[in-house]
């Protein structure tokens, strides 16, 4: 059956519309987003409030609606924010840490670099000071995106504000003042306005702590300056700590009337946090201003945060060791886990060595037995062929030319020579041995593998082994000699080929043979 065009077409685009659909489902149940979520997440985030408990309200909303890794990161970084401004340092580090593990997860790297700006500011103020360091230099390097202008600007707010946190305040002071030169190019706006504002604010504030007053003051009437140019004056960023750094100057210049109102204005802003009103009252005592009474007071008020910091820090502390505890715990269970496996293997080690070396050592000495054995029912002459025996050899005496007369006399001899021991004698040679049982080589080398069924080579080194072998069992104080000595006796020059030669004969080193020979000696007395 043919299918028509038409049909085709059909056909298609109803596969490629299913196919469609399909994914449209997969994709869709995959995101699961929730855009009503979303919009609330996203109004949270939008909404400038200063006010603490309204910054930590949006947090906290921020996290209930954030439905990805981003929106989750970004809640978190808020709510490390807070704890920051409530002096809750190692809860903010904490939640801050949440958030870069969580943003890191994203291709967002600026928002990665705003976080671990904050992590270095709480990792301070929580005196972790080698994390801060390598945070600070983490955000070096990963910050290649940005301008040179913006890159410059973060890190020179960035280093101001460590020096700050430091008590480094006249450095924090040269710095700041870098950064507002800095950032003079861009564009007067309401927010610049604002921004300008706050950053005189803090260098006006650490002026005043590096003691260099004149300067505090010239930086006090550009700060009037910039308030002046807001014009939302409700509710400006750090206004309280503008309100400190008049009552500060006041107290150097002994206005104390006007510094107790400034104080007493700074003390009462809204919506300020509690390391803000802590860092007021700590100035305000040191100006030593006020009764005893509302010194007392003041005093308390600073306990009072002191030991609310103290108590969520002891508090995480506890978690903290909780969790380390559980940790150690579980390191200790996996060494004592490793520690039985270690030692099992080894016990398994142990005795699969101890059995290969049984198994060897049985092998060694069934051999060791075979030589003792061999020496045993050794005749104490050597073996001389009869006439019948010497007809069945494989021999063919067409071969070589030699009567039986000469072969026997050759035979004779061979027997001397080895009676004799002069195999012992050192280098010889076939031409030597051959001049010495008086024929030639040919005639010899013919009655050497016919009556001892080998070459020259082997007889002469199977002559040499079965010689000591055969004197160091029938002698026991050679059992005391060197290596050397015994190879010197059977005419090597060397113990190395010496013992080389003897384990290839005898599949037993030399100190094997001694070891069994002394070892029966021991037995026997």
């Amino acid at each position: 059956m043919q299918i028509t065009c038409k049909a085709k077409y059909k056909i298609i685009r109803f596969l490629f519309s299913f196919g469609s659909l399909f994914l449209f489902i997969q994709i869709f149940s995959q995101a699961k987003i929730d855009v009503n979520k979303r919009k609330l997440f996203y109004q949270q985030y939008d909404d400038k409030s200063y006010n603490p408990d309204k910054l930590l309200a949006r947090a906290k909303n921020m996290l209930k609606y954030a439905q990805n890794d981003y929106e989750k990161a970004l809640a978190y970084s808020n709510l490390g924010d807070c704890l920051y401004g409530q002096g809750n340092y190692l809860e903010s580090v904490k939640i801050l840490q949440k958030a870069d593990s969580l943003i890191k997860k994203t291709d967002s790297i600026q928002n990665r670099i705003t976080i671990l700006y904050s992590l270095i500011n709480s990792y301070r103020r929580a005196e972790l000071i080698v994390e801060s360091e390598e945070t600070w230099e983490l955000v070096k390097g990963l910050d290649k995106e940005s301008s040179p202008f913006i890159k410059t600007a973060n890190l020179l707010y960035t280093q101001a504000k460590i020096f700050d946190i430091d008590g480094n305040f006249c450095k924090a002071a040269d710095t700041r003042e870098k950064y507002i030169q800095h950032i003079r190019k861009i564009p007067n706006t309401e927010y610049k306005n604002m921004f300008d504002f706050a950053m005189l604010v803090q260098l006006c504030y650490e002026q005043i702590r590096c003691g260099r007053i004149d300067e505090a003051k010239e930086t006090l009437e550009k700060t009037e300056i910039a308030l002046k140019k807001i014009k939302n004056k409700s509710p400006i960023n750090l206004y309280e700590f503008y309100l400190l750094d008049k009552a500060l100057i006041n107290v150097k210049d002994n206005n104390l009337s006007e510094a107790r109102k400034n104080f007493d204005l700074a003390y009462s802003q809204p919506n300020i946090d509690r390391i803000v009103i802590k860092e007021i009252l700590m100035n305000r005592l040191q100006a030593n201003i006020d009764t005893p009474t509302e010194q007392l007071k003041f005093s308390k008020i600073i306990s009072d945060i002191t030991n609310s910091q103290i108590t969520v820090t002891k508090n995480l502390t506890i978690e903290e060791t909780t969790k380390d505890k559980n940790s150690i715990k579980e390191k200790k269970e996996n060494i004592k886990l490793n520690l039985i496996i270690f030692i099992f293997i080894i016990i398994v080690l142990i005795i699969c060595v101890i059995f290969i070396f049984r198994a060897k050592n049985k092998n060694i000495k069934s051999r060791y037995q075979k030589i003792i054995k061999d020496l045993e029912n050794q005749h104490s002459e050597p073996t001389i062929f009869s006439e019948s025996q010497t007809s069945t050899s494989d021999f063919s005496k067409e071969k070589i030319l030699i009567s039986e007369e000469t072969e026997r006399e050759i035979l004779k001899k061979l027997d001397a020579f080895e009676k004799k021991r002069l195999y012992t004698t050192k280098g010889i040679s076939a031409a030597q041995m051959s001049v010495m049982l008086k024929t030639n080589t040919k005639y010899l080398n013919y009655i050497i593998k016919k009556y001892r069924n080998s070459d020259f080579y082997n007889y002469i080194n199977t002559q040499r082994i079965n010689y000591i072998v055969k004197e160091l069992h029938d002698n026991p104080h050679l059992l005391q000699y060197k290596i050397s000595v015994l190879a010197d006796m059977c005419g090597y020059n060397s113990h190395s080929q010496f013992g080389s030669i003897f384990k290839s004969i005898k599949n037993i080193s030399p100190s094997q043979y001694i070891s069994f020979l002394t070892e029966e000696q021991k037995n026997k007395s």
